[in-house]
């Protein structure tokens, strides 16, 4: 008699979006159009434009906005209460190309990796972000190497797929603003294995970015606070 297949490993893809009408329903498409297509769900951040309205997708509307990291860790939690075998996150702007994604998740599939991140550094290739941004990834990624020891080209990055040990962590824990570094070095003290795959990022063809030269600086100036209250803590113990 011949045993039953495993089922396949289920993925949610959350797309936070704030004030992205114009962006937010071609992500979507781009996610539900590679092959195995994932399920996607839309974490309308309190946006006023209509973001979600139309889109082939879950939509989760947060009664105002909340931030970025509110946001992810709604969709996060989601994930988890759900039973999903891994979360990725794609941002509601269009930056990220979800084609890239089967490369994050195989890493995944394979117990490679806990958490994968998408890095437009490594090979340098397309957008390239803002200088500001630039200079607040180099400034991070000393910070990475300083507090837990983590080689991480591009750690501002919202470009990732978690498995459900690293996805667990985040759901209990994670930043309301600025929360990739954070978040990295919760994963990183905590034992996950973070792994980069190199991809290219597109410039926003719609609405506006939160950062700018005033915003990066108090970001960077956040981040590095939150960091070193962050090295205080007990090391967290994460569960699958």
């Amino acid at each position: 008699m011949e045993s039953p297949r495993a089922a396949s490993p289920r993925t949610l893809v959350v797309v936070p979006a704030f004030n992205e009408a114009a962006s937010v329903g071609r992500v979507v498409a781009e996610a539900r159009a590679l092959p195995q297509a994932p399920d996607v769900v839309v974490i309308d951040d309190g946006s006023s434009d209509g973001t979600g309205d139309g889109v082939p997708a879950r939509v989760v509307r947060l009664p105002f906005n909340c931030g970025i990291g509110a946001a992810v860790q709604t969709g996060i939690r989601l994930a988890l209460d759900d039973g999903y075998d891994f979360v990725a996150r794609l941002d509601g702007d269009g930056q990220h190309d979800a084609r890239v994604l089967p490369a994050l998740l195989a890493l995944l599939h394979a117990g490679q990796a806990d958490f994968v991140v998408g890095s437009r550094y490594v090979e340098r290739e397309g957008f390239q972000s803002s200088g500001p941004r630039r200079l607040g990834s180099r400034w991070f990624r000393l910070l990475l190497r300083l507090a837990c020891g983590q080689q991480v080209s591009d750690p501002t990055s919202g470009l990732w797929a978690a498995n459900r040990r690293a996805a667990a962590l985040l759901g209990a824990e994670y930043a309301s603003d600025y929360p990739e570094v954070d978040a990295l070095v919760l994963l990183a003290r905590s034992g996950c294995r973070i792994v980069e795959v190199p991809t290219v990022m597109r410039e926003r063809t719609a609405g506006t970015s939160s950062i700018n030269a005033p915003r990066a600086l108090y970001y960077m100036l956040k981040v590095t606070v939150a960091l070193g209250v962050g090295r205080l803590r007990p090391r967290a113990l994460g569960r699958s």
